[in-house]
């Protein structure tokens, strides 16, 4: 298994910083997530790891060891591309056994036990003899995984690699994916924009704007705990609103717009106010505050009300069936995060 490390890793593209100062560790066996909207510089990030860029300044190691200079062929890893580029000539089996064209198997194992031992793991045993064509979206995905494991590679990186699915599939291999990587114990760096994918699949995540990293840690810190604006608004959905006083109380309060709420915070240091829409309520006797329910989607297990509060958009995430109309809603004192 393989640490991987990006120590003040830069990528320039004429006037274009497309990565600027990343500094990322991902440990032996972890599957890590880059997540971060279109041209943020997730994938260009990726393409330094595998090889395919390389740095202008800042360096990429694997297990200590500086890949400066070092090519993609030579940096065992496995690549899973957004296209999957299977080769339409070619069988399944002969697609997967193309992942081993640089090196022998793993294992002392021959090259057709290495494919129907793959072919096996990503549930795909009898299907190697028919072509690519033959196969769904979702098959041809895990073939392209199956070929990139083929090697027995170090280090596992996707590239999107389920951004052409519909959403059920996505949801369905998403899991077969996390199954396969904790089976092999390895090190896994993928790339997504979808956030519920990053949210479901990561043991670690890191998000990036503008070609930085604006935060990295376990899913539930991400989500529950924000360091910035940014992350607030892109992880998931969120209220947030501009704090404009900050009021001494025993504990601690903010005002929006006239409207005093009690919060919980050992710092002074913020000025944006962020409660998300499961942590509101319409029953809640704390932090109320009066809102407009504009209209209500039914999402099977909750109800998602889009409230008006004097101009400003408010989503409320409820089990039961909210009020039409004029209604107040509340929060919670330690529901609240403040930025």
């Amino acid at each position: 298994m393989t640490r991987l490390e990006l120590d003040g890793v830069t990528r320039e593209f004429g006037a274009t910083t497309a990565v600027d100062d990343v500094s990322l560790s991902v440990e032996d066996g972890e599957f890590f997530t880059l997540v971060g909207p279109s041209g943020c510089g997730k994938t260009t990030t990726l393409r330094l790891i595998a090889g395919f860029e390389s740095p202008d300044g800042g360096d990429v190691r694997f297990a200590g060891a500086s890949m400066t200079g070092v090519p993609p062929e030579d940096r065992d890893v496995g690549v899973v591309f957004q296209s999957y580029a299977l080769f339409p000539h070619m069988s399944v089996a002969e697609n997967v056994a193309y992942g081993l064209r640089f090196r022998e198997p793993p294992g002392d194992r021959s090259r057709e036990e290495r494919v129907s031992e793959l072919l096996e793991l990503v549930d795909l045993a009898g299907f190697g003899d028919r072509e690519p064509d033959e196969l769904s979206g979702g098959q041809r995905q895990r073939v392209a995984l199956a070929r990139a494991l083929a090697p027995g590679p170090s280090v596992l990186l996707l590239d999107e690699p389920m951004s052409a699915l519909d959403a059920r599939l996505r949801e369905r291999l998403r899991v077969q994916v996390k199954r396969i990587q904790s089976e092999l114990a390895i090190t896994t760096v993928y790339v997504t924009h979808d956030q519920e994918e990053a949210l479901s699949v990561s043991d670690r995540l890191a998000v990036l704007n503008g070609g930085r990293v604006e935060q990295v840690g376990t899913p539930e810190a991400v989500y529950r705990e924000p360091a910035s604006r940014f992350v607030a608004e892109f992880v998931g959905d969120n209220n947030v609103f501009d704090a404009e006083t900050a009021v001494e109380t025993e504990g601690c309060s903010v005002v929006v717009d006239g409207e005093e709420f009690d919060v919980e915070s050992s710092s002074r240091e913020w000025n944006v106010l962020c409660v998300r829409p499961e942590n509101l309520s319409f029953d809640c006797e704390s932090n109320r505050f009066p809102v407009r329910v504009e209209s209500v989607e039914f999402l099977g297990d909750a109800y998602r009300a889009h409230c008006d509060w004097d101009g400003r958009d408010v989503l409320v995430k409820t089990r039961e069936r909210p009020p039409t109309g004029e209604a107040t809603v509340g929060f919670r004192p330690g529901d609240a995060t403040l930025l």
